[in-house]
């Protein structure tokens, strides 16, 4: 059994690292794999909406356009908290629907943030072993998961019973030296896994299209970042190499899915994320805001709510009427959702690595307090002039790197639920847990998820693809994250659907 076409994501598979390792030798099925591939650079939203960069790469459509960027967490217009979103708020067309549609038999294996269409012309599996479980683990046809889960068993990380349960698989553990060597025991073991999961569900059939993706590279670069090349002193040799181990063993599973689709397969590998340390910014805004006149409460005294006992803040829900409670929280400057409070003009909502500010507007939130139009234009360059103007403590130097609106990133036809404002925070300052400008000193310790030490830099997505129709010279050049599936249907030969954006990067078909 074989695949016409084999694409394989790495899902936060640092490419500087990938190549820098290729190079000295410790990733030879890549290095064989990407010496006379085509190599692209994709542009992808990582500086405006994070979360969207997998929506992208699957759908071929914006997420500033689809309103899909947040999975875990997400504000949606006329809601005042946010909430996760649903897998029925998710369009399923991707480019292996329309792949299916085109009478090609497809197989879908773990692509990160994707939702199982009504009908399949294949097998489709989500969540069995992604880094985050937002949707819920569904196949099609039903029966396939089970069946998946009782010949190779649970994915490792999902079945430890760590300290702590969350949404993403590696931030549950308590940070100690023995839990950080089972988390690199379990990744490697899960690689395994998955690889004889794939290469169990190649040999079903002639595929016109296996994709799959692998999520290791989230979880040893967001845990083991400071371990790496040493840079944490006290003899962790292991885990100084547990980011390296783990492209090696992801390595090994390339090149036997390469082996295996045949010699006449086109593949294609990307690479979705690279890494820095993480450094924070996103956590001084609410504070800015507050002091600026634009938030509602007393600043920095409203983290005093998460510091309350949880069992204090549940009687107080169940105690207390609704408006009493808010009217309170108010006062203390402790509101847990600010839109909530027609005091409120403006919100910091936590952008994962960004911060995304969303206006109180009037018709479009429920207690809105601005006026669509000149004063909302007004406060919106306020806000962003001041931001502009946010120094580093120690340096003088602004923190803040680019500031963007849903229009000038989106264009109009951005999705009602992108934020107002997307802000982006320098990476080489080291840690941003204060600053200062004409609103005075401000210092908001970063509290991260978890022990989360590596974060997502402003950095392209990497795109190899390499195979019979791949012209030589191979061509490369900079492309963007929407283009991936159309020059994967490009390489099929399937119609393009109406609802996609990309463009096909090369003619991969000779």
């Amino acid at each position: 059994m074989s695949a016409r076409t084999l694409f394989v994501g790495l899902d936060a598979v640092d490419p500087f690292l990938l190549q820098r390792w290729s190079r000295e030798g410790y990733l030879p099925a890549f290095a064989s794999f990407s010496r006379d591939a085509a190599a692209f650079r994709l542009a992808n939203p990582i500086r405006t909406l994070p979360g969207g960069v997998w929506q992208e790469l699957n759908s071929g459509r914006s997420c500033g356009h689809t309103g899909i960027f947040f999975p875990d967490r997400q504000l949606h217009t006329g809601e005042t908290a946010p909430r996760p979103v649903e897998a029925d708020d998710v369009d399923p067309s991707a480019y292996w629907t329309a792949a299916s549609d085109a009478g090609k038999r497809v197989a879908v294996i773990d692509l990160p943030h994707s939702v199982p269409p009504q009908e399949l012309n294949g097998v489709f599996v989500s969540e069995w072993g992604t880094h985050d479980r937002v949707f819920g683990q569904k196949s099609v046809p039903s029966d396939l998961l089970g069946e998946l889960r009782a010949r190779h068993g649970d994915y490792p990380l999902w079945s430890r019973p760590w300290p702590r349960r969350t949404t993403a698989v590696c931030d549950g553990h308590d940070g100690t030296r023995e839990q950080y060597e089972q988390l690199l025991d379990d990744l490697l073991a899960g690689i395994e896994q998955k690889s004889a999961l794939l290469l169990g569900v190649l040999g079903r059939d002639e595929w016109d299209l296996f994709t799959c993706a692998f999520s290791e590279g989230q979880c040893s670069g967001h845990q083991l970042w400071h371990f790496l090349d040493g840079a944490t002193p006290g003899g962790h040799d292991r885990l100084a190499d547990g980011i390296r181990s783990v492209y090696e063993r992801l390595d090994s599973a390339l090149g036997a899915l390469i082996s295996a689709s045949g010699p006449e397969v086109t593949v294609f590998v990307v690479a979705s994320h690279a890494f820095v340390h993480l450094t924070g910014g996103r956590q001084l805004i609410p504070e800015v805001l507050v002091r600026l006149g634009y938030g509602s409460g007393s600043g920095v005294s409203a983290r005093a709510r998460s510091k309350a006992p949880s069992i204090v803040r549940g009687l107080a829900r169940r105690v207390l009427p609704q408006g009493t409670r808010q009217r309170l929280q108010t006062r203390a400057g402790s509101l847990e959702h600010p839109l909530d409070s027609p005091l409120t003009k403006a919100v910091a909502l936590d952008g994962d690595r960004c911060s995304w500010i969303r206006l109180n507007l009037e018709g479009r939130e429920p207690r809105g307090a601005v006026e669509p139009g000149a004063e909302a234009e007004a406060v919106l360059d306020d806000i962003r002039a001041e931001l502009l103007l946010l120094e580093h403590v120690d340096t003088g130097e602004p923190i803040v790197s680019q500031i963007l609106s849903a229009e000038e990133a989106f264009g109009e036809s951005h999705h009602p639920d992108v934020p107002d404002l997307m802000v982006d925070f320098r990476t080489d300052l080291g840690m941003l847990d204060a600053c200062r400008s004409s609103v005075g000193l401000i210092r908001v310790p970063l509290e991260p998820t978890a022990s989360r030490t590596g974060a997502h830099p402003p950095a392209p997505s990497h795109l190899w693809i390499a195979g019979p129709g791949v012209p030589v010279p191979a061509p490369s050049g900079d492309g963007d994250a929407v283009d991936l599936a159309a020059t994967i249907l490009s390489q099929l030969d399937v119609p393009r659907p109406d609802w996609l954006e990309g463009n096909p990067l090369c003619d991969v078909n000779g």
